[in-house]
């Protein structure tokens, strides 16, 4: 079994955005930040990592043919979509929406504490579909938790119009565990919270996490990916059969 390496982006080489009531760092090409290197990982379009002031957030402002998933880590979002949805996505809950043919929508922060969230666009396998909307709790943050799929597998209570998975792992200080035995072929790690050691099980290739970065990896041959932390860990893992 074989992993490579196929990008590594360290938290502080990642693109900035602030704004009176925004701290926002890029992993991909974003707004203003323009790099060709960066523009995606396979389908992978845009993972954000958003810190957004108490009473404010993104005005109603249009999206077309992307999915999008807003994964909230601390505090609380408001969402308002002209398909006249609202719902509040608190901490360690997760929407989904399909842009599809065209939709307006805001997300607020409408409470006296900060909100951080993690807000991926992801492009879709199928232009112009009809817009929608979905959100769900993760009840149990502790280890591997599949919280998005691709309609196609149907594993998971939020489904989007692309074949990838989302994970969100979670562990204790350990010596020696796991990444979850259903990934694919092509994976991104993004690191919330923690440090992370992964290897394959030959121990041929070692990277060494921390907060904020993401790597891009391939297993050429599947096998166990081990993974071990000096502390708690809280990560977030991509994965697609091709990119």
């Amino acid at each position: 079994m074989a992993l490579n390496i196929l990008k590594f982006r360290k938290s502080n080489e990642r693109f900035k955005s602030t704004r009176d009531w925004l701290d926002s760092k890029h992993s991909f090409s974003f707004a203003e930040h323009r790099d060709k290197l960066w523009d995606n990982f396979g389908k992978i379009r845009v993972i954000n990592e958003d810190i957004i002031s108490p009473n404010s957030g993104f005005g109603s402002h249009s999206h077309s043919n992307m999915e999008i998933v807003t994964i909230v880590i601390k505090g609380e979002i408001t969402h308002r979509d002209s398909l006249n949805n609202l719902g509040v996505i608190h901490a360690d809950e997760v929407q989904v929406m399909s842009a599809g043919t065209g939709i307006y929508h805001s997300e607020k922060n409408e409470k006296n504490t900060d909100c951080k969230l993690f807000q991926v666009w992801i492009y879709p396998d199928v232009q112009n579909l009809k817009p929608s909307y979905n959100q769900m709790s993760i009840k149990n943050i502790s280890g591997n938790n599949l919280i998005v799929d691709s309609f196609k597998n149907n594993n998971s209570l939020l489904s989007i119009n692309q074949d990838i998975s989302i994970w969100r792992c979670k562990y204790n200080r350990f010596k020696k565990k796991y990444l979850p035995y259903e990934i694919n072929n092509f994976n991104w790690i993004q690191i919330i919270e923690g440090d992370l050691f992964i290897r394959d099980k030959n121990n041929k290739t070692n990277m060494f996490l921390t907060a904020g970065d993401g790597l891009g990896f391939e297993i050429s041959e599947f096998g166990d990916i081990e993974i071990e932390s000096n502390k708690e860990v809280d990560l977030l893992l991509f994965s697609m059969p091709n990119i």
